[in-house]
C-alpha cells in the first residue's frame, strides 16, 4: 500500500515565483503550473518527481495484470536485481535467469508469468528513472496520488528499486467515467492491450453513460476515437444476447474484432456448436424484413452493397454473403439497425 505524502515542499504548487535553490526543471515546472492553475476554465496541473511508494496503482485499470502492485514490491524486496545487469549488452540471459528463478519461487505460472517477465523486461529496457520518457498520470487526493495512466511504468520503476518516478499531477479528482476514458486513450494504443480488455473496458465505460443498448453507433465512435464500422462490432458483441460470445473472447478462443463481430451473428445455439465442434440447425429470429428469392439472391445483394456504400456503411456488411437469402437478411437487418443508431445518435 502506498503511503501517505504529507511534507510541506512536496505539497507544494507552483506559484510562478523562481527559487534560487529549485532546478532548471523545477523552475519550469512550477512556472507552468501557475500559467495553467490561473487559465479560465482550466484545472491545475504540476509535472515533478513523486516518491514511487506513495502511488496507488488503480485495480479498475483495463490492462489487467495478474500480479499487483504489492506483488512486485514484494518481489522487488525479495529478488533484487543486480544493477551491474542492466548495462550488458544483451540483457537475454540474465532476464530469462531471473524469470525461471522468481517463477518457480512465487509459483508464478500462465498469465502472471508471462506478465513479469514483461514487467522486467521493460525495467531492462528503462535501467533507471533517468531515462524515462513519459511521465505517469496521477491525480492526487489529499497525500496520496492515484495512478491514472502508466501503471507499467511504475512497477518497472518499483523493480528496479527507484525512489521516485516523473509524474504528471492533476490536482483535482476525476470521476470514474473520466479516469476510465483516461485509460481507454492510454491503453487503446499500446500493442498489448488484448480483445478482451478492450471489450470489458468499453462496457464499462459504455455502463457508466447511457448503457450498451442506448449508446449509438455515432456516440460510440465519438468516446473511443475510432470509426463507426469499428464501433458497430464492438456494439454487435456487447449486445450479443447471452454470455457465450463473451466468455469465449474472455477465454482467448476469439482474439480479434472482426472475427468477433462475425460471430455475433449466430445464434447462441450456433456458436456453442461452432466451439463445440458440433452441427447445429441453423435458427435465426425472422427479421422485418424478409428476402427468400433464391434465383435473384445475387441481383438483390448487389442492391444491398450498393445502397451501404452510398450510406457510408459498407464496411458492416464486409462478412455477409450476398448470393445468398441468409446473408442478404442479415445484411439487411445490420443495416436497418445502423439507421436506427443513427437517428438517435
Amino acid at each position: 500500500m502506498a503511503r501517505k505524502f504529507g511534507s510541506p515542499q512536496n505539497n507544494r504548487v507552483g506559484t510562478g515565483k523562481i527559487d534560487p535553490q529549485e532546478s532548471g526543471s523545477e523552475k519550469w515546472a512550477g512556472s507552468v503550473a501557475a500559467q495553467v492553475a490561473t487559465a479560465a476554465n482550466v484545472k491545475g496541473i504540476l509535472t515533478k518527481t513523486v516518491p514511487v511508494a506513495y502511488v496507488i496503482c488503480d485495480p479498475h485499470n483495463p490492462r489487467k495484470l495478474e500480479l499487483s502492485q504489492d506483488q512486485i514490491t514484494k518481489i522487488a524486496a525479495a529478488y533484487p536485481f543486480d544493477k551491474s545487469q542492466l548495462n550488458v549488452d544483451d540483457p537475454s540471459d540474465w532476464i530469462e535467469d531471473y524469470i525461471s528463478r522468481v517463477g518457480e519461487a512465487e509459483k508464478l505460472t500462465g498469465k502472471a508469468l508471462g506478465d513479469l517477465e514483461s514487467l522486467v523486461g521493460f525495467a531492462a529496457v528503462l535501467k533507471s528513472a533517468d531515462r524515462l520518457l513519459h511521465p505517469i498520470v496521477v491525480w492526487r487526493d489529499e497525500s496520496t496520488f492515484h495512478l491514472i495512466a502508466g501503471e507499467r511504468r511504475l512497477l518497472a520503476h518499483i523493480l528496479l528499486d527507484e525512489s521516485n518516478i516523473a509524474a504528471r499531477i492533476v490536482e483535482q479528482g476525476y470521476s470514474r467515467s473520466e479516469i476510465d476514458t483516461l485509460q481507454w486513450e492510454e491503453n487503446v494504443h499500446r500493442v498489448d492491450m488484448n480483445l478482451w480488455e478492450r471489450v470489458d473496458h468499453i462496457r464499462k465505460l459504455l455502463e457508466a453513460g447511457e448503457g450498451v443498448n442506448n449508446t449509438s453507433v455515432t456516440k460510440l465512435s465519438k468516446i473511443i476515437g475510432k470509426s463507426r464500422a469499428e464501433s458497430q462490432r464492438y456494439l454487435a458483441i456487447l449486445r450479443y444476447p447471452t454470455a457465450v460470445l463473451l466468455n469465449a473472447i474472455s477465454a482467448g478462443k476469439i482474439n480479434d474484432l472482426k472475427s468477433a463481430a462475425a460471430l455475433a451473428q449466430l445464434t447462441p445455439n450456433e456458436l456453442e456448436a461452432k466451439f463445440n465442434g458440433t452441427a447445429v440447425k441453423s435458427v435465426y429470429t425472422k427479421p422485418s424484413i424478409l428476402f427468400s428469392n433464391k434465383d435473384k439472391a445475387p441481383q438483390f445483394g448487389q442492391l444491398i452493397k450498393a445502397a451501404a456504400k452510398q450510406l457510408n456503411m459498407d464496411a458492416l456488411i464486409q462478412q455477409a454473403d450476398l448470393n445468398n437469402p441468409v446473408g442478404i437478411n442479415k445484411a439487411i437487418a445490420l443495416l436497418v439497425a445502423e439507421l436506427e443508431d443513427r437517428s438517435r445518435g
